[in-house]
């Protein structure tokens, strides 16, 4: 899972896909160490990997379409997340018993506590669903502004608050409330400060304009949260010294079986899966999601392991059943042979006995020739012959 670097980008994601018709959600909020866990559960139940084209073709043909958004929490180690959902029955529909409709007044998507996702008029007498702040955030953004202007010793206080209204994502509802609160700070100005000069507020926050935003992969933005860092940043996660070509071949060469050269090409990942099952099997013993197995090929092999989740799933699975499909043909080849004992025993007794007569010297040695002999004692030893 890709997540945008900027909060705005997600905000947008989450606007348009209600405005397309997902408009049941479940949403909540999870510690870092728990999210990919989290969504690989919702990959595996309800594919939330596919891709935008995979998701049109199957709107097309009819069936529901199932979203997956998240986002780090500012000043914590936890992401906000949602679960979207069209009309209709799926299985989303069926399991998340805590699901609400964005169209209901209890039932709105929010973001945190600050923003919630609303139906507000157009000027053609139509509808539109926008972001604005929540009645708590704008009661907070108040007794700020009253606080600063009762700060008479400059004005230093009522800027900063004023420079960090503008720097509030443009959505049409955030705007509007921006411009009720530069209203509010201007009146509550002129009631206090009435011999102070005349007080004009900033501009507006800017249009919210839809662009390409750049993304992260969700497991490196885990890893910089439980590292402590900032979200989102220029720096790698672990800094290290750039290693040579050389030094970088050593280590992928450094796991794998003396001999055998890294595939390249269309096939190199299923080449590398077949290849590499015993640490696959390992891993999903340890319990490792696909997200951390995937991100380990990627180290190791590189863009070859640069594919979707749910096609590296897929690609896994196949993996596993082709290097079990010897394993059960030799098993098949060596097939115990019922050994006939029934027939064996019928054909001894079919046979002849034989009579051995044996010398008396031979049964006071014990020397028997052969077995399965009767001996037939056709007298007794005088006294003469036994000593």
């Amino acid at each position: 899972m890709q997540i945008p670097v900027h909060k705005t980008s997600v905000m947008q994601a989450l606007q348009s896909a209600v405005a397309r018709g997902y408009v049941w959600h479940v949403s909540g909020v999870v510690a870092a160490e728990k999210f990919l866990a989290l969504e690989e559960k919702f990959a595996e139940r309800y594919d939330t990997g596919l891709s935008r084209w995979q998701r049109c073709r199957q709107r097309r043909q009819g069936a529901t379409g199932v979203r997956f958004f998240a986002y780090p929490e500012q000043g914590t180690t936890r992401f906000l997340w949602w679960l979207l959902f069209t009309e209709g029955e799926n299985a989303a529909f069926q399991q998340e018993h805590g699901r609400r409709k964005v169209s209901e007044r209890k039932g709105r998507l929010c973001w945190g506590t600050e923003f919630e996702l609303v139906q507000l008029p157009t000027p053609n007498g139509k509808v539109s669903w926008s972001w604005r702040m929540t009645r708590e955030r704008v009661q907070a953004w108040q007794e700020e502004i009253q606080a600063a202007i009762r700060t008479t010793r400059d004005d230093d206080a009522i800027k900063a608050v004023m420079a960090r209204l503008v720097r509030l994502p443009g959505f049409k509802g955030v705007r509007q409330q921006v411009f009720e609160l530069h209203r509010f700070a201007k009146d509550d100005w002129g009631r206090i400060r009435r011999k102070a000069k005349s007080w004009e507020p900033p501009a507006r926050p800017g249009y919210v304009r839809f662009r390409s935003d750049e993304t992260i992969p969700a497991a490196q933005v885990v890893q910089r949260l439980l590292m402590g860092k900032a979200s989102f940043g220029k720096e790698p996660a672990i800094s290290a010294p750039n290693p040579s070509e050389g030094e970088t071949m050593a280590v992928v060469k450094a796991g794998r079986e003396p001999g055998l050269s890294i595939p390249r090409g269309r096939d190199a990942c299923r080449v590398l899966l077949i290849r590499e099952v015993e640490q696959i099997r390992t891993f999903i013993t340890e319990r490792w999601s696909y997200e951390s197995i995937r991100l380990w090929f990627l180290d190791r092999y590189g863009e070859a392991f640069d594919i979707p989740l749910p096609a590296f799933r897929e690609r896994v699975r196949r993996a596993l059943q082709v290097k079990a499909a010897p394993v059960l043909k030799e098993v098949s080849r060596a097939t115990i042979q019922p050994v006939p004992v029934v027939e064996q025993a019928k054909e001894k007794e079919s046979e002849p006995v034989k009579e051995h007569r044996l010398s008396w010297e031979e049964r006071r040695t014990g020397r028997f020739p052969g077995s399965g002999t009767n001996v037939v004692h056709r007298k007794k030893p005088n006294r003469d012959e036994l000593y």
